[in-house]
């Protein structure tokens, strides 16, 4: 029996193409530290996706139902994460360099730095964790071998997400660069780091 497909697409999109965590990590350090930041970071973010995936596929959900502490600690963890990244956005706005114009004496973000950050800020998501060990089996037909059918369904998800974030990539390197002054860049960190808290708070919530 045929996965439902286009079912998964169209309750799917609307999550993937809703701004939350993973966007903002991007948004964030393509401004800091430019679009190859930025890639890292949706690549990172996708790599988390991908083992919430794995897990989901060999039933890794059921052993959460045994240890429902497991996912108090995944959102803790979370939020302690998502408010750290805000502190940090935050933090760079106070120590900002006086004078104005396009240099920064701050160290640009490394492709390891905004992959790890990507990928922690997926795999702490418990958003995720529940859309792939709770929402993604229930695409899949009873009479479908259960992991090939997950993880096609993981595959799907991480070719819509993947493009989407590197579009934001790209656009906040972009606008970083159009307001390379002192003062927009400023608020461009400020927005970034109190939508980071606020988005931890959401998921204190």
């Amino acid at each position: 029996m045929s996965l439902p497909v286009w079912g998964f697409i169209v309750v799917t999109a609307p999550l993937v193409l809703s701004p939350g965590a993973t966007t903002a990590v991007v948004l964030r350090n393509s401004i800091g530290g430019g679009a190859r930041a930025g890639l890292f970071t949706a690549l990172g973010a996708n790599s988390g996706s991908a083992c919430y995936g794995l897990l989901s596929a060999f039933g890794f959900a059921l052993a959460l139902q045994r240890w429902p502490s497991v996912w108090l600690l995944l959102r803790w963890a979370g939020v302690a994460y998502l408010t750290w990244l805000g502190l940090q956005s935050l933090r760079r706005v106070v120590r900002a360099p006086v004078a104005t114009g396009s240099a920064s004496t701050e160290r640009p973000l490394d492709g390891w730095r905004s992959f790890t950050s990507g990928y922690l800020t997926n795999v702490l998501n418990p958003s995720l964790a529940a859309f792939y060990l709770v929402i993604v089996p229930q695409f899949v037909p009873r009479d479908a071998p259960f992991a090939w059918s997950v993880m096609t369904l993981m595959l799907v998800h991480i070719s819509m997400a993947f493009p989407w974030h590197t579009t934001w990539a790209i656009a906040g390197a972009t606008l970083a660069r159009v307001l390379s002054r002192r003062r927009p860049r400023q608020l461009l960190d400020a927005a970034t780091g109190v939508a980071l808290i606020w988005l931890a708070a959401k998921v204190a919530l």
